[in-house]
């Protein structure tokens, strides 16, 4: 982090800069800083002017010393103080790369240049004055850094009436100078005070920039009131404790000649008051003060106040007398609470700081029947993205409290019409009337009133009292603007093994019983850090509430870490550095192992030692050259023990300490085979029916398979959308950063739920499960969500709302209500934004733009968006007299005669399905099995030209034609009375479709997935029998023979087999009665293709130098769409990082101010970019990596671009490490089909 500076000012020689690094848990970093301080050129310059600046940067680099830190003096003569064209700001920027890893942290800050050498404030001033009764108030002096300054001499003027006072004041101890004022001599005028340093800098006329000492400002206005009576709340401007009893004191000095001609004889004076709380009227009452005749009219009373969570966080106290005669006398106060919940809650550790792997107790206090929610988290998370760690201030920031005032359809404004004077920019909410469209209007603050107090706190009142102020009309009368320069100031155990290190530690709900607390036992996990842990609870009786963040340090006095890459390929070698630190006070002789095994080669490494004296706060790195050997996932074991010697270190004896004296350390390292992944899936649907079936599947792998690469197995489910079950967070192998994306996370559980609902096979296991990832994605659907009810695929700042994915979500949130809780207004404001945008013809107008061109003449024109978009309602339940459905039916059935695009016929058979309009369906089914394409047992339908499918049974099809073929699917199923004809025709769909899908349950892209899945959902409960009993033998010739058996009690269970034969043949025969889902998956890894001619794609790696660490890469990627289109649907550029490199700080948010970049998302080792399109124009998008740990003998790592509604539309090329290759690569390659 960047300590200094926090603030540059201009008239010093110099300034400081300082720069620390700090652990999690606490403790300092060694290793090297290098730090640079600039001066960037205006935006605005560079962008304007034709000729270029280049920044000012002043660099430095220097070892940490034993605080972690780094600190140099900076001349301010390198910067350019007068110059417009460069910013008024020092930007400093910080890379701390750890000693003995080469680990890297990154930080940044900027430091605004002030030429403030003092400020003034007012403080503890009220907007108003009481005329004839003291005013008092507070100035308070800082210097430049914000100290406090004592004995400084201040000037304070007041001016009224064009006529000026001065007094002189001294600050205290505080740097505060209190005040009191005079009223009597204002008579009754608006006031402005302004406080004033005494003093100038002598020198400033000789420097470039002149030391500002800020001036305070302040205006106020008078009391309005008939009455000689006086009343004031007493100040309490401090923040005041939630829900502890309070006095507020009131003092008055009531005049008796305004009770009347009996005044004097008043035994008795009523005052008033209110209590206003977040823009209701949380409590009134009177005070009743009895005046004897000897007792003086003057005094003070209380009024017991306790502020709750209903009045926090800034109540208003009205105190008022209103006398006979209409007068009213008044005073407010808004008072400053501290932010609270009705719900106490609490948290608590059992002990502060604890070893790795110790049993701690967990405290959780709540009111009675709460449940709550706990998160305990590594403090490096929090770090990262500390704006959305949620807090009581953050909480009550989710809500915009009423500021006062009053509707405009109830507002007293009262306007001063006044010719040929300009009126202010306000709008008129109606039509000006004829007879006041020649005059301006003038609107203006009324000043201090018992009405304007009201409205301050949103209080409407009725009275023929004395409460507003008249108004004066005339042109004098027009109250003038006061010149503020600065205006208001604004606020600114020993042998344990440690291989467990999440970074979330407690992610869980609990339930608070009648006793109010409740005690939960964990084990504290590996990692040294400190835990952040906080709970939120909700109760029906006592709301919500939440805790403050309390910590947890997990911490052993001696500890060994180990820094790896996060994967490595198999033959690159890299130095595994492990660092041991010691935090007792005493030296100690260090002995550090690590476990050698069959997984990974370790050579001689030269001048290395293992065994070595380690003293207070020390931290010293052992070192092996590893070389990755064997695939998957490695584990390296490492100890670091404390020996019993006597040997000295240096001149101190060595200590061996009673607890902590071992530690052993186990982390993975994932070994990834050379090349690019393929995975081939061939699922059957084998269906006996007593007698047996059979199918065949060949694994075979290409020449230039990669060696050990390939592996297979065969999976075998009772129930077909049983894969879909196991898979359902990872059904499309494909990122998720979209709008539409997500929803293949969304829309197939909720088919599946219908499913299992509809077939009796609902478990509670099951119904969490699928809940947990409704819940997750509706959560994640709402950021895509416009203010006016509408989504788009990146959301509101990127794009127009789109009607299709609108349609859909409204029609998935309305059947996930049933599951989970979904708002219904979020619901309803989909519906009224699309009803918004139906034609008086009862068509849909299509909005937004539609990342899949293959569907363009299918949802891209009227008749199938409107198509689509009623079958959405009809699927949510919407009646057919609904006007939306009502209206998009008439317009579907006028335009049906010409529709004769395969995809739209498809859609408009499923949706009078749904209509229960058979006469239609059954027309358009008839033309649609004119256009099946059959081959043996499956049917299909394809939007190109008809072709036979391919005999290869790993074959692939487009994302268009599974999704059109389920619709055809659904039309024939959506229906009450299917017969056995349909049935059987149905079936042939089904083996083909189930033929498509991945080896996750999922097909190729997101909608097909969807539509397909929700397809075989409703034949799964046409046809489901809940009896069945089948014998499965999978064999490949003599040597390999294993069957499985699937029966009613196991249908839904998974069961999974490796197959050894690799390249082999392999029979699947099944016998009994039934059906069985089997898939048989074959991964193996090759080099990169070369041919092709849907994408062209080029990468360029370039390093600055290959000396200096930590090693940094430019990575420059030209793409174009050279395919059969003009331009490609959603296309995505994935980045796999080469090992032991990542994306530096910033990367995301550069790109994605690029020209068609819509997102972009950087996971462990892969950079996704999200284009909204290609077209045939060369775009370049550059970015930089780091080497984190340096990784020797680096084998190529890929970027591959593709269609992502067509995967098979792909470019791939191969970059390396030019330092490691000798020269710069540039490979061009042409895509692969």
């Amino acid at each position: 982090m960047v300590t200094e500076p926090a603030q540059v000012f201009t008239y010093d020689t110099a300034f400081p800069l300082k720069v620390c690094g700090r652990y999690t848990y606490g403790k300092p970093v060694q290793g090297t800083i290098r730090a640079s301080a600039c001066q960037k050129t205006s935006i605005w310059y560079t962008d304007h002017m034709s000729s270029t600046l280049t920044d000012l940067c002043w660099k430095y680099t220097a070892q940490t010393d034993q605080t972690g830190c780094i600190s140099a003096s900076v001349n301010m003569s390198f910067f350019n103080l007068v110059n417009y064209r460069f910013r008024h700001s020092i930007e400093v920027k910080a890379t701390l790369v750890e000693a003995g890893t080469g680990l890297e942290a990154n930080t940044i800050r900027v430091a605004p240049m002030s030429e403030q050498a003092g400020s003034l404030s007012f403080e503890d001033l009220d907007r108003y004055y009481h005329p004839g009764h003291p005013y008092s108030g507070k100035i308070k002096a800082l210097g430049r850094d914000g100290s406090i300054l004592k004995n400084q001499e201040l000037i304070l003027v007041s001016e009224a009436e064009n006529k000026q006072s001065n007094q002189n004041l001294i600050t205290d101890s505080t740097g505060v100078a209190t005040f009191t004022l005079d009223t009597a001599v204002w008579n009754g005028s608006d006031v402005s005070l302004e406080g004033r340093f005494k003093f100038q800098d002598p020198g400033s006329k000789s420097r470039s920039t002149i030391p500002d000492y800020q001036n305070a400002y302040f205006r106020l206005q008078p009391y309005y009131t008939t009455t000689k009576s006086y009343l004031k709340i007493q100040r309490q401007w401090e923040e005041l404790p939630c829900d502890q009893p309070q006095e507020v004191q009131v003092e008055y000095n009531v005049d008796p000649t305004d009770l009347g001609e009996d005044g004097d004889e008043a035994t008795e004076i009523l005052f008033s008051f209110y209590v206003v709380g977040n823009g209701r009227l949380i409590m009134d009452g009177q005070k009743h003060i009895n005046i004897m005749k000897d007792t003086a009219w003057k005094g003070l009373f209380a009024i017991p106040l306790t502020f709750t969570s209903q009045l926090a966080p800034n109540p208003f106290l009205v105190v008022y007398i209103m006398f006979p005669n209409g007068g009213i006398v008044a005073d407010k106060f808004q008072f400053k609470v501290a932010t609270c919940f009705k719900n106490r809650v609490t948290l608590e550790f059992s002990q502060k700081q604890d070893l790795p792997g110790a049993i701690v107790t967990l405290q959780l206090g709540a009111a009675p029947n709460s449940l709550c929610a706990v998160r305990a988290v590594d403090k490096s998370v929090l770090l990262r993205t500390p704006e959305t760690e949620l807090s009581s201030s953050s909480v009550y920031g989710m809500f915009s409290f009423p500021n006062g005032g009053y509707p405009y359809e109830v507002d007293e404004d009262i306007d001063c019409y006044i010719p040929g004077v300009r009126p202010f920019p306000i709008p008129d909410l109606e039509p000006v009337p004829l007879d006041r469209q020649r005059h301006s209007i003038l609107r203006f603050d009324q000043g201090a009133d018992f009405f304007s107090f009201l409205k301050d706190t949103g209080l409407k009142i009725l009275s023929n009292g004395k409460i507003k102020k008249p108004l004066d009309c005339s042109v004098n009368g027009i109250p003038q603007a006061f010149p503020l320069l600065g205006g208001e100031e604004l606020g600114s155990s020993d042998s344990q093994v440690r291989q467990y290190f999440p970074e979330t530690w407690i992610w869980d709900l609990y339930f608070i019983n009648e006793a109010e607390e409740a005690l939960v036992l964990f084990n504290i996990p590996d990692t040294i850090t400190e835990w952040k842990a906080s709970m939120f609870c909700v109760s029906e009786s006592s709301g919500f509430g939440m805790s403050p963040t309390v910590g947890l340090v997990a911490f052993k006095p001696i500890f060994v870490d180990l820094a790896l890459p996060y994967s490595v390929i198999r033959g690159e070698s890299f130095m595994l550095t492990a660092t041991v630190f010691n935090y007792l006070k005493h030296c100690m002789r260090i002995q550090v192992i690590l476990d050698e095994t069959e997984e990974y080669e370790v050579e001689p490494c030269k001048g290395c030692k293992y065994t070595r004296c380690l003293c207070m706060d020390e931290a010293k790195t052992y070192s092996w050259n590893v070389i990755a050997t064997k695939l998957g996932e490695v584990n390296f074991t490492i100890t670091a023990e404390v020996l019993d010697s006597k040997e000295l270190c240096g001149s101190e004896k060595v200590l061996v300490p009673s607890k902590g004296w071992k530690d052993t350390l186990i982390k993975h390292l994932l070994v990834r085979p050379e090349g690019i992944l393929v995975e081939k899936s061939h699922s059957s649907l084998l269906c006996p029916e007593g007698n047996s079936t059979s199918d065949s599947v060949s694994l075979q792998v290409p020449e230039n398979v990669v060696p050990d690469s390939a592996r297979a197995q065969v999976s075998l489910l009772g129930d077909i959308m049983g894969t879909v079950l196991e898979n359902l967070d990872q059904l499309v192998q494909m990122p998720h950063g979209c709008g539409e994306q997500n929803m293949v996370l969304f829309a197939p559980i909720v088919y599946v739920l219908q499913y299992l609902e509809k077939t009796g096979q609902l478990s509670k296991e099951l119904k969490a499960r699928a809940v947990g990832f409704l819940q997750t994605g509706y959560q994640r659907q709402l950021q895509y969500k416009h203010k006016d009810g509408s989504y788009s695929a990146f959301g509101e700042n990127h794009g127009e709302s789109s009607t299709w994915l609108t349609a859909f979500v409204a029609k998935c949130f309305i059947q996930a209500q049933q599951h989970i809780f979904i708002d219904d207004k979020i619901i309803q404001q989909a519906l009224q934004w699309m009803a918004g945008h139906q034609q008086t013809s009862g068509c849909y107008s299509s909005m937004g733009k539609l990342f899949n061109t293959a569907m363009k003449g299918g949802v891209n024109d009227d008749i199938s968006l409107t198509a689509y978009i009623t079958s959405a309602l009809l699927e949510a339940g919407k009646p057919l007299s609904d006007p939306m459905v009502k209206n998009g039916l008439k317009c579907l059935r006028n335009a049906s005669s010409i529709v004769t695009g395969i995809y739209t016929q498809a859609l408009l058979a499923y949706v009078y399905s749904l209509a229960g309009d058979g006469a239609r369906r059954d027309s358009l089914l008839a033309k649609l099995d004119q256009q099946a394409i059959k081959s043996g047992a499956q049917i299909h339908w394809s939007w190109k030209p008809a072709q036979l499918p391919a005999q290869d049974s790993w074959s692939q099809v487009m994302s268009v034609d599974v999704e059109l073929t389920a619709y055809v699917l659904l039309a024939l199923l959506m229906k009450e009375n299917v017969t056995k004809e349909e049935i059987a025709f149905a079936t042939g769909i089904v083996t083909w479709l189930t033929k498509q899908q991945n080896a996750y349950g999922g097909f190729a892209s997101t909608q097909d997935t969807i539509v397909a899945l929700q397809a075989l959902a409703r034949y799964g409960v046409v046809t489901f029998i809940r009896s069945g009993d089948i014998t499965m033998t999978v064999r490949s010739g003599n040597s390999f023979q294993h069957s499985f058996h699937v029966e009613t009690a196991n249908r839904l269970v998974l069961q999974q087999l490796p197959l050894p034969n690799i390249p082999g043949e392999y029979s699947l025969r099944a016998t009994g009665t039934g059906c069985v889902y089997v898939q048989t998956v074959l991964r193996y890894n090759v080099p990169p293709e070369k041919d092709g001619e849907a994408f062209f794609l080029s990468v360029k790696a370039a390093g600055d130098s290959c000396e200096t660490a930590p090693h940094v890469l430019t990575l420059s990627i030209s793409v174009s769409y050279e395919g059969r289109r003009s331009t490609s649907n959603m296309a995505i550029i994935e980045v796999k990082m080469l090992s032991g490199f990542h994306p530096v700080w910033g990367t995301n948010s550069y790109l994605q101010q690029q020209p068609y970049v819509q997102r972009v998302e950087s996971e462990a080792e892969h950079l996704s970019v999200y284009l909204d399109q290609l077209d045939k124009d060369t775009q370049t998008y550059s970015f930089t990596i780091s080497q984190d740990v340096p990784v020797r003998d680096l084998k190529p790592a890929a970027i591959k671009v593709y269609d992502y509604y067509q995967p098979d539309e792909q470019s791939m090329v191969e970059y390396t490490d030019p330092c490691q290759q000798g020269e710069v690569m540039d490979r061009d390659r042409r895509s692969l089909m």
